[in-house]
C-alpha cells in the first residue's frame, strides 16, 4: 500500500515510521478532529496540506499554510496539485517524509558514474551517506556527506534561482533554504553582508529548530574568513587553536562549522556564509566545504547583479524626481514678461544642471510699479532649487506688504534666516521701476552690480556703487540695507546677470573666464551694431548671451546663468518683450 515514511522530525532522525495512505483524501495538519494525518507541532498549520488520489496517482496540495509545503526542496504553491512519484521527499516545517509506492515500477539503475546518488549500504532514509572514519586511538567517528546527486541537483537549483533573482532579500532567503536542504546535518545558516562601516551583519538567519533560534554568529570565524578571503572548515570550533585566543570555548556552542566569503567581481569581500551544527556526531567534510564555496561564488555574482539592479532602479527614480523638480522650478519663473507702456523687457535662464539655484521674477506692485528681481542661491542642484522655491514666495510677500524697498529687503533677510538657510546665503538685486516717474529704485544684497547703459552718452555704468551694496541675504540678522534711485531717460537700459555669465570658461587648454571686460564689450555698441535698436534691452540681452556662448564654445556650464534686461523706449516704439529658457536634457548644459 502507498504510504508516507517519516524520515525526520524536529527531534532529529525518526525510525522510519510508516503512515499508510488508505483513502482518497487525507488532510495533514495539527487539528486532531479535521485531519487524517495529525502532526502535533505548533509550526504546522491546523490544516496544512492534503493528499488526494485519482486512480493510481497521488497528489499533494498546500492548503495556504503559514510555513508552506515542499516537494524535493521546491515549494508547492496553492492551489497547485503536485503529482507524487516514488521516493519524493515531502517537507512540512521540520518534518521530512518519503513517499513510498511499491505498485509503481521504478526506473532502471543509474549509470555507474551517478550510482552514488542513490541509496546504498551507507545511506540512511534522509538521503545522506555515512562514512566510518577513525580519529585518535581507534575511536569510530561518524561523518555525514551529501550524496553526489543531491549536490548536482542543489547546484542546478541554486544556479537557476540566482540567474533569475534581481531582488537581494528574496535571493538571500532562497540561498539559505537551499543550503538547509543540501546540508542535512546543519543546524543553523547565516548569510551576512558587510554594512557601510565594513562590519558583517546578518541578512538571513535560519535554524532547523526553534530551540536553536540564536542569532549570534561566530564573529571570530567570519572575520577570519572575510579578512583572508579563504574558506574555513572546522570539525570542532571550540578546540580549534588556529582561531587564536579571541575564540573562547564559551563563544562556540557550535561544533562543526563551515564559513566561506562572498566576493564581488573584483574579488573584494561583500559578506560571508556560515553553516554550523551543534551535534558532535554530524561533522562537515571537505566536499561539503567545496560545495559551499561554489555556492558562495555563484551567490557573489548574483548579489552584485542584484545590487546593480537596485542601483539602476534608484537612479531611474532619482531622475524622475529631478525631472519633477525641474518642472516645479520652472513654474516659479515668470510665464510672461511685463507689459508696461514705453518699456521693454528681456529674460534668459539656463541652469548648469537639470535644476539650479538662479532665480528671477517680475512682480506687479501697487501704483503700476514693477519689481525686477534677480538672485543667486549659493550652490547648485536640488538643495539650491529648494531654497529658490522658498525665496520666490518670501520675496513676493515682503515686496507686497512693505512699501519701502529697503525695509522690504530687511524683512526678507530676517524671514530667510528664520526659515533655516543654515550656512547658505543668497545674493539678490531688486529693482523697482516707476513708469510714471521714469525712475528705478534699487537694493543690492551682495550681488554683482547691474549695468546701466545711458543712451544719450553711450556710456556703460554700474547702476549701484560698491558702497551702496549690502551683504548677501542670510549673512547677518538685522542688517540695514540701503536703497538708491536713478532716473531712466529714453534710450536707457539696465542689464542684471548672475555670476554664471562672468565665470563662464573657455575650452581647454586656455580655460579663460569670460570676465568683466568681455561682459562690457558685449553690452557696448560697436561698428557692426549701429542700427537704431541695437541698444534696446532685448538686443543687449541677446548679445550678452551670444557672447557667453561663443566664449564657452561648447564647454559645459560650471554655473547657472540668468540674465534680465529692461529699458525705456523712444516715444512711438512699441515693446517686443521676450523670454528665453534653456533647460538641459543632461546633467550639464552646453552653451553653444
Amino acid at each position: 500500500m502507498p504510504s508516507l515514511i517519516l524520515l525526520k522530525s524536529p527531534e532529529g532522525a525518526s525510525p522510519n515510521k510508516n503512515i499508510p495512505l488508505n483513502g482518497d483524501l487525507l488532510v495533514i495538519g495539527r487539528d486532531e478532529n479535521g485531519c487524517q494525518i495529525v502532526i502535533p507541532h505548533h509550526a504546522v498549520s491546523r490544516k496544512h496540506a492534503q493528499i488526494t488520489r485519482a486512480g493510481k496517482q497521488f497528489f499533494i496540495e498546500d492548503l495556504k499554510s503559514r510555513n508552506k509545503t515542499y516537494v524535493n526542496s521546491k515549494e508547492v504553491p496553492p492551489p497547485v496539485r503536485q503529482p507524487l512519484k516514488p521516493d519524493d521527499r515531502i517537507k512540512i516545517c521540520d518534518f521530512l517524509f518519503r513517499f513510498h509506492d511499491e505498485t509503481v515500477v521504478k526506473p532502471q539503475a543509474l549509470p555507474e558514474w551517478m550510482s552514488k546518488g542513490g541509496k546504498d549500504e551507507g545511506e540512511d532514509e534522509s538521503g545522506m551517506r555515512t562514512i566510518e572514519a577513525t580519529q585518535g586511538k581507534g575511536s569510530a567517528q561518524q561523518f555525514l556527506e551529501v550524496a553526489p546527486a543531491d549536490r548536482l541537483r542543489a547546484l542546478l537549483e541554486i544556479s537557476t534561482n540566482l540567474s533569475r533573482a534581481l531582488e537581494l532579500d528574496p535571493l538571500l532567503a532562497q540561498i539559505a533554504e537551499t543550503l538547509f536542504t543540501v546540508f542535512k546535518q546543519s543546524d543553523r545558516c547565516f548569510l551576512l553582508m558587510l554594512d557601510e562601516a565594513g562590519r558583517p551583519a546578518p541578512k538571513v538567519m535560519k535554524s532547523r529548530r526553534p530551540a536553536l533560534d540564536d542569532t549570534r554568529f561566530s564573529r571570530t570565524i567570519v572575520k577570519k574568513t572575510i579578512d583572508s578571503k579563504q574558506s574555513y572548515l572546522s570539525e570542532d570550533a571550540s578546540s580549534d587553536a588556529s582561531l587564536g585566543p579571541a575564540a573562547s570555548i564559551a563563544e562556540f556552542k557550535i561544533r562543526s562549522v563551515m564559513c566561506v566569503p562572498l566576493l564581488d567581481a573584483q574579488g573584494a569581500p561583500v559578506g560571508a556564509i556560515q553553516v554550523d551544527t551543534q551535534d558532535r556526531m554530524k561533522k562537515f567534510v571537505l566536499d561539503d566545504l567545496n560545495l559551499l564555496t561554489i555556492v558562495a561564488n555563484l551567490a557573489g555574482v548574483a548579489i552584485e547583479k542584484a545590487r546593480l539592479h537596485e542601483a539602476a532602479l534608484a537612479s531611474e527614480k532619482e531622475k524622475k524626481e529631478i525631472e519633477l523638480a525641474r518642472k516645479v522650478q520652472l513654474g516659479f519663473l515668470p510665464q510672461t514678461l511685463p507689459d508696461v507702456a514705453g518699456y521693454e523687457f528681456y529674460s534668459h535662464y539656463s541652469p548648469a544642471q537639470t535644476v539650479g539655484g538662479d532665480y528671477y521674477d517680475f512682480i506687479s506692485l501697487p501704483g503700476g510699479r514693477v519689481a525686477v528681481v534677480l538672485g543667486d542661491v549659493a550652490g547648485k542642484g536640488v538643495p539650491a532649487a529648494l531654497l529658490v522655491a522658498k525665496l520666490s514666495s518670501e520675496v513676493r510677500f515682503c515686496l507686497l506688504t512693505v512699501p519701502n524697498l529697503a525695509q522690504a529687503v530687511c524683512l526678507l533677510n530676517e524671514q530667510m534666516i528664520m526659515g533655516g538657510l543654515g550656512d547658505r546665503f543668497v545674493t539678490l538685486a531688486v529693482m523697482v521701476i516707476d513708469p510714471v516717474a521714469h525712475a528705478v529704485t534699487m537694493v543690492n544684497a551682495g550681488h554683482m552690480a547691474p549695468k546701466l547703459y545711458r543712451g544719450a552718452t553711450s556710456e556703460l555704468l554700474d547702476a549701484i556703487t560698491l558702497d551702496a551694496t549690502g551683504l548677501p541675504i542670510g549673512a547677518l540678522p538685522g542688517y540695514p540695507f540701503e536703497q538708491v534711485t536713478v532716473p531712466l531717460e529714453v534710450g536707457d537700459s539696465m542689464v542684471a546677470f548672475t555670476d554664471g555669465v562672468s565665470d563662464a570658461m573657455s575650452p581647454p587648454p586656455a580655460d579663460e573666464l569670460f570676465g568683466p571686460e568681455r561682459l562690457d564689450a558685449a553690452l557696448l555698441p560697436d561698428d557692426t551694431a549701429l542700427a537704431s535698436d541695437s541698444q534696446r534691452p532685448k538686443r543687449l540681452g541677446e548679445r550678452l548671451v551670444a557672447a557667453v556662448r561663443a566664449h564657452a564654445n561648447g564647454r559645459p556650464q560650471n554655473d547657472d546663468i540668468a540674465v534680465v534686461a529692461f529699458g525705456r523706449l523712444e516715444a512711438g516704439i512699441g515693446p517686443t518683450t521676450s523670454a528665453n529658457r534653456i533647460v538641459p536634457s543632461s546633467k550639464n548644459n552646453r552653451l553653444q
